[in-house]
């Protein structure tokens, strides 16, 4: 019995030896070194960027209206219809001026008729005076009528000139190629003058009227350069400093800026004339404190950085970032100069990880 006992006993201390050694080989096997790709933080010197919004507005666009009173007929097109140069698009009742038109055209044919037989009998007075035949005086009178019949011609082309002019605004057409925005009447209103009837743009040129504060107006140069970010476009649009308003006075305290956009064939089709728009403007030198975007931790609304502590341990801290230049992000707060930020590990990375820096 007690050979039993002390054989027991010895098979318990056996396995109680295999299994703290089998502890402390995983111990040995958490703590194995977890070889890291670091980058030590410096003061970077970047360019200061300056960022302002504004909307996308087309170069080409104009509201349609009329010059005469009358009922609208038909409007022959529809908000986003594609229309060309010349053609109609809306109809006023000209009923009034067209009765016009045919008395001002039947007034020239006896303006016509008036002037030629005044200017047969001036041509045959002048003959006769010239073999002294006719008198000064009846020259004198002849070239009086032939005169003012010159004149009332002259006066009822005028007229028809005018009488065409006024039916041109009683048959709309599109001043040039473009797209109708927007459509206020129907057939059947009633047009007056100055009222606008159609809102028309022209495609494919657009620029993005920016609102610049007053401490900034300054920074702002006619000709500079710009980054313009437009949610429907990956990349940013290029684009030109073309205007800047001189004064604040109907804009409050900020200055209109006019950023003439030079977006490729795929922009183009994706940028839309009233669209939000962001403005970086790229002007001077400052020193930030940049990282790799590809090393930024995400958890939840938190962003972090694998550090490397004192002790060459994994250190996550937390972050605020701000303006991403490229491929790198400006750390605002939560990394220090000199700090060293890992860029890219061999294992998984946690608190207090040994590291075996490259």
């Amino acid at each position: 019995m007690k050979t039993l006992k002390l054989t027991i006993a010895a098979l318990v201390i056996a396995y109680l030896t295999q299994a703290c050694g089998g502890a402390s080989s995983e111990s040995e096997n958490q703590q194995e070194a977890v070889k890291a790709n670091v980058q030590v933080v410096k003061l970077t010197t970047v360019p200061k960027k300056h960022h302002y919004t504004g909307t996308v507005s087309s170069v080409n666009q104009s509201t349609l209206s009329t010059r005469i009173m009358g009922q609208i007929n038909q409007v022959l097109v529809h908000e986003g219809d594609a229309v060309q140069k010349g053609q109609l698009l809306v109809s006023i009742r000209s009923n009034d001026i067209q009765a016009k038109q045919k008395q001002v055209e039947a007034n020239i044919i006896q303006a016509k008729a008036a002037y030629k037989h005044a200017k047969d009998d001036y041509q045959r007075i002048q003959t006769l005076r010239n073999s002294n035949s006719a008198t000064q005086k009846e020259l004198d009178d002849i070239t009086v009528h032939y005169e003012m019949t010159k004149a009332q011609l002259e006066a009822a082309q005028k007229a028809k000139e005018e009488v065409t002019e006024m039916l041109s605004y009683a048959n709309i057409r599109a001043p040039y190629s473009g797209v109708i925005t927007q459509r206020f009447v129907d057939g059947g209103d009633m047009a007056n003058p100055g009222m606008p009837l159609l809102a028309i743009e022209a495609p494919g040129l657009f620029e993005v009227i920016a609102k610049i504060p007053e401490s900034d107006v300054y920074k702002l140069d006619k000709g500079d350069a710009v980054e313009v970010m437009i949610d429907a476009c990956e990349m940013p649009v290029k684009g030109t400093v073309a205007r800047i308003s001189p004064s604040s006075r109907f804009s409050g305290s900020q200055f209109d800026a006019r950023i003439s956009l030079n977006p490729d064939a795929k922009q183009k089709d994706a940028i839309r004339s009233g669209i939000f728009a962001h403005v970086n403007h790229l002007k001077g030198e400052e020193k930030k404190l940049l990282v790799a975007s590809s090393s930024i931790v995400e958890r939840g609304q938190l962003k972090g950085l694998w550090t490397v502590s004192q002790s060459n341990q994994a250190l996550l801290r937390w972050v605020r970032l701000g303006t991403t230049y490229g491929d790198k992000t400006e750390v605002l707060s939560g990394l220090n100069e000199g700090n060293q930020v890992v860029i890219s590990a061999e294992g998984r990375l946690y608190d207090g990880a040994p590291l075996q820096l490259n």
